[in-house]
């Protein structure tokens, strides 16, 4: 017997599949709360594309009336945001452009163009990514910065540099309406990144043009191994048995597209698993089929490896003390993988005052009740 969770998994992706994906949709699962189906659909940000895909599923789901409210709010509000962010996108490729470099659009940057797959646009972005040759990030900062970008305050580059080693600071746009990530770099580890290197995904792009501007767009086999490397590895999700709705649903849309039939999974799948990652990488393609019912790429057969990954997310969910023991676990492995750093991070002069600067803000912060912790914020 699955548990509440499960089902309520198994409803909201059976609401979200998109039609192209399959010729018979996946059965809606009986939906006992709505409104923690919901609650749900907000955390995963996926509320939007529900409500942008409403037409698919309105006959079959009787919704009330309060959730269907807080959907088409959600939307709308989402609509507008993503408007704003495509206004800043346009102004920083012009900046880019002027110092004579064609970035890369990654991941929800590319949702913002016209024709992309159905309901792209109600996609929920957090930051606009963008790629540049390594020898160009220098260039395609300073012109950022003179335009008027700038950091977030209080943002430690020297702790940045060390924690993140695969883009620059994040900059945000002098509106405020957004900001952005320069990227040299798809990944901050080396297996990933020399899987996917940034270098080789520029060579492969297509350079549009876009409204009087000039763009790269990935090839579509490097967006779909980008997002579930992104998902997988990069955010650790294939280990610590996570999942993020809405990359494995773009995932889904982008495998959907007419051309996603020419790309080499076979191949794809033994040059992953050179560096170890086609574990990770057919748990995903395991993990797009439970859930919206589309089908193995043809020629691949996911290790056991990753077969058992797919079953222990849906033991966990259907066990709420497993799932407890295995999230302590995890935990402490991540922490013990930090332990090798300290000694360097203590030889490093410039990381003590940042590091206290950081300290000092937490308790200002605990000692003054209703004062956010700045860097909680951030």
């Amino acid at each position: 017997m699955s548990s509440a969770p499960s089902r309520r998994w198994r409803a909201l992706a059976a609401l979200l599949a998109p039609a192209e994906i399959v010729a018979e949709r996946p059965a809606v699962v009986p939906i006992e709360d709505w409104r923690a189906l919901y609650g749900m659909a907000t955390a995963h940000l996926v509320a939007p594309s529900l409500y942008a895909g409403r037409q698919a599923w309105d006959e079959r789901a009787s919704v009330p009336e309060d959730v269907r409210e807080a959907l088409a709010c959600l939307y709308l509000l989402n609509d507008d945001r993503n408007r704003r962010l495509r206004r800043v996108l346009r102004e920083t490729v012009a900046i880019l452009n002027q110092a004579d470099i064609v970035p890369v659009l990654l991941k929800g940057a590319i949702a913002l163009l016209p024709d992309q797959y159905p309901l792209a646009f109600a996609r929920v972005l957090g930051d606009l990514d963008l790629g540049v040759p390594a020898d160009q990030v220098d260039r395609g900062e300073a012109a950022l910065r003179a335009a008027g970008y700038f950091p977030a305050p209080h943002a430690e580059p020297v702790l940045w540099s060390a924690a993140s080693a695969h883009h620059l600071l994040p900059l945000f746009h002098p509106s405020g309406d957004g900001y952005v990530e320069v990227h040299y770099a798809l990944f901050s580890r080396a297996p990933q990144q020399a899987a996917l290197p940034l270098a080789a995904v520029l060579a492969r792009a297509e350079t549009l043009d876009w409204e009087g501007l000039r763009i790269r767009i990935p090839a579509l086999a490097d967006r779909l191994l980008h997002n579930a490397l992104h998902h997988q590895v990069q955010d650790r999700a294939f280990w610590s048995d996570r999942r993020s709705l809405r990359q494995l649903l773009e995932f889904a849309r982008l495998r959907a597209l007419p051309a996603a039939a020419d790309v080499d999974w076979p191949g794809l799948m033994m040059d992953l698993k050179r560096w170890g990652l086609a574990d990770a990488v057919g748990a995903y393609l395991l993990a797009v089929r439970a859930l919206f019912g589309q089908p193995l790429p043809t020629g691949v057969q996911p290790s056991a490896a990753a077969h058992r990954a797919e079953a222990r997310f849906w033991r966990r969910l259907d066990s709420p003390r497993l799932d407890r023991l295995l999230a302590w676990h995890w935990q402490a492995l991540c922490l013990a993988r930090r332990l090798p750093n300290l000694p360097r991070r203590l030889m490093t002069p410039a990381w003590y005052p940042a590091k206290y600067r950081i300290w000092k803000r937490q308790w200002v912060a605990r000692r003054r009740p209703g004062v956010a912790d700045d860097s909680a914020r951030r």
